[in-house]
Order: C-alpha cells, then structure tokens, then sequence
C-alpha cells in the first residue's frame, strides 16, 4: 500500500513514512494511493472472524511497513479478550445502536488509540529514537490518547485543550492520569486554535536522529484504518444481509471518513450520514455546497464543537464529491443538522421513551434516526453518559449513573493555561523535550 498528498500525486510513501511524517510538505494530508476493493469470496471470508482476527485481516491491507507477525502481536495487545464494540438491537425497523464507548476512558477514540501506542511501541524498539506525541482534543481524543500513551518508554505525549469548552469530566480524565511523561497544555481558544497550533508544531520542531515527531489526531492514517474496521466488521454482522445505513456524530470527520472507505472497499453500507449540531460547516457543505465558517458556538457536545473538519479536505481534493446539489448526486455521504435546543430535550424524550440515559452526541445521531424513521440504520455511540453527567443532571436532576469514575473528583490535576502566543508555547515545548 502507498500513499501520496490529497493534491500531490508525485509525493508517494510507504505506510512508515507517513505514520512519522504525519502531515506532507504541502501542508496537506495523506490518502492511499488505491482503496483497496474486495472480492465477494474475501468478505465472505472475513464474516466468520473474530473482531482480533478481523481487524488483523483488514489492517495489514495498508500496512507494509510491518510484518504479520509483528503486526498481529501489536493487534492482540490491543483486542484480545476485551469486548470492543456492541451492537444494540433499538426494536424498530430493523435499526441498531452501534456502542463504541466501552473502551478504559468510556470513548470510541480508545479502539484506535491502544493499537497506535502499541505500534509506536513496536517502531520505537526498532528505530530506537524518542517519541514525541503531540495531540490536539476536543475532549474524548486527549484522555484516550493520554490514557494510551503514559508510562510507554521513550515517549512523552503533549495535550492540548481548549480552555474552558470541555467538560469537567473530560477534562479530568486528561489532566489527573500520573505519569512524568504527559504534559497538558489548555489553550484560551477554541478546538480550531488547539488543531492549528500542533501543525504550526510540526512546521518548528523537525525529525531529527535523537527524536520522532507523531500525531495522535485523525491527520494520523492509522486512526482511520482502525476506525474504519469496526464498519467494515458491524456491516456484515448485520444478520438480514441488507445494506446499513451509518448516523454519525460528527466533528473533525475522521469516524465518518472511515465509513466512507467501508464502504468504498466493498462493504454492505449504503449511506453516511453525518450530524453536526449548531456548528454546521459540514452541514452547509454537503447539503449546499456553502462554504461558511462561521463563529464557533460552545454547545452540550463539546466534542465535535468544531467549525472546519481537518479530515473532510481528504474527500474533497479527492474528487469523490461532485459539486453541485451533493445530496442529490453523491451516493455516499449525507448530512443532518441537530440544534442545541433540541439535544437537550432529545435527553429527557429519550429517556423516558427507551429508559435509558445517553450522552449528547449519541443523542444527536439517535434523534437523527428517529426522525427519518427508517430502516436497516445504525446511530453511531461515540461517549458515555458519565463525562457529561453535570450538563445531563440540569435536565434529568434526579438521574443515577453507575461508574467507576467518581474517583476522578479527589485527584490533583495537572496542566497549564496558554493565550494564543505561538512563540511562548513553541519555546515550552522545546524546555520540555529539550530541543
């Protein structure tokens, strides 16, 4: 497998290349030179797997920098006998609810975030450099990633937040974790700021023979590979053989671009759609083809208060879109739009029509299904109730969640607060990495 820049045909790399590189020197981002299209008798095949054997079947298609051997060990550390994922059965019209929060920070960024630490892992014992791990979050991706990363040997991981427009409980889950090599940085600012701030990093810090440089965001190809086998998996556990419809939640499109190469692969998926809330850039586009940036808005669901999805431009200057009217010619991606407003009174409704407690973001996909009333869909659970318990207890005041997460409340947290001033944070990480 080879990949090249969205817009660059000549910069060809091999998976390694890209997984240390992280962003081209066009600025851009990396895309696999080919999808890979699968015959009928492979996925036939891959239907009597187990999600470990699975995932090895698939993700050795775009790796080549790794044997199958090794690439199998870094996989079974990461799956083997740990539930991954749920598909729960909503009792009507054959429409699911795909649980992907049952990983150790309650997040769907966990399914990729534990194999990418173990494969850093593994290159890191061959290239025997120090690994410096830079991450950008809206909330779920800092804990996964910090989670994933603390204590690994040679590596030290910097976070970055935005001030303030998380919530406390994703927060803590990033700031509390004890490990001398995790370095949290809050940025006074939104997610976009925290996303250009790490490529701005990128562009002052370089590879060198002493260190290596990684993203742990969606720029990372890896993540998408790992997160577009549990599509590829769910659809053809689907047991009436139809085509599954995919309802998203989506920020910074990583999980939607991985159902759309799903699909392109081969797999029985019919339509992506995706879900924003009042921050409605992908909204506007694919609906209008309007391109609008308009102010970010802090709402319910912090996690995908993002107003220009990074992973977006890799279908874009791809060409896979046609330009005019996209829900009408486009037979993949589609969108829809849930306002704050009606979040917050989709967690009551839902509640008392299903007598359970969702987080904002699975609301948002939920409330989507609900309102096409359609068949052979899967709302997509990206979170788990508990890291928005503060905001779901204003609206539901007596509401209960069991969890091991209370402990979070009496640990010290540990990060620093940083205005929008490149030069003092560029100069704090370097102190803090030595450069």
């Amino acid at each position: 497998m080879y990949y090249n820049s969205i817009n660059n045909k000549l910069n060809i790399k091999k998976f390694v290349d890209v997984f240390f590189s992280n962003i081209p020197k066009n600025k851009t981002l990396f895309f696999p030179f080919k999808i890979p299209i699968l015959k009928n008798k492979f996925i036939n095949y891959l239907k009597k797997l187990n999600y470990l054997n699975f995932s090895f079947e698939i993700s050795k298609l775009f790796l080549d920098s790794i044997s199958e051997e090794d690439l199998y060990n870094v996989l079974y550390k990461s799956y083997n006998s740990k539930k991954i994922i749920k598909l729960e059965d909503l009792n009507l019209n054959n429409n699911y609810l795909l649980n992907l929060n049952s990983g150790p920070t309650l997040t769907f960024k966990d399914i990729a975030m534990i194999p990418l630490s173990n494969l850093l892992s593994f290159f890191s014992l061959k290239n025997k450099k120090k690994n410096i791990v830079f991450c950008a979050t809206s909330g779920d991706t800092g804990s996964a990633a910090n989670n994933s990363f603390k204590n690994i040997n040679n590596s030290k991981i910097f976070t970055f937040y935005p001030f303030n427009m998380i919530s406390n409980i994703q927060r803590k889950q990033i700031t509390t974790l004890k490990s001398k090599n995790i370095f949290n940085y809050s940025i006074i600012g939104n997610f976009d700021f925290t996303q250009y701030f790490v490529k701005k990093i990128f562009e002052n810090i370089k590879n060198n023979k002493k260190i290596s440089l990684i993203s742990v965001n969606s720029i990372n190809w890896f993540r998408i590979i790992m997160q577009l086998i549990y599509y590829c998996y769910v659809s053809i556990k689907n047991n009436n053989n139809e085509k599954l419809d995919f309802i998203i939640p989506s920020g910074n499109f990583g999980n939607a671009l991985s159902a759309f190469l799903a699909k392109k692969m081969g797999f029985p998926i019919e339509k992506i759609i995706t879900c924003t809330n009042d921050n409605f850039y992908l909204d506007n586009y694919i609906k209008n083809n309007k391109i609008e940036n308009l102010m970010l808005k802090k709402t319910i669901c912090p996690s995908i208060d993002i107003s220009i999805p990074s992973n977006f431009i890799r279908l874009v200057n791809k060409n896979f879109f046609k330009k005019k009217n996209i829900n009408n010619n486009n037979n993949d991606i589609y969108s829809d739009k849930i306002y704050n407003k009606n979040i917050i009174s989709s967690i009551e409704y839902f509640y008392q029509k299903l007598n359970k407690i969702y987080d904002p973001h699975t609301i948002i996909a939920l409330s989507s299904l609900f309102k096409e009333s359609s068949k052979n869909q899967v709302a997509v659970s990206t979170s788990y109730p508990i890291k928005f318990i503060f905001s779901i207890k204003k609206i539901i005041p007596n509401i209960k969640i069991k969890t091991n997460i209370k402990n979070l409340f009496f640990l010290k947290e540990n990060y620093k607060i940083f205005s929008q001033n490149f030069l003092v944070l560029i100069n704090s990480i370097k102190n803090n990495i030595n450069v």
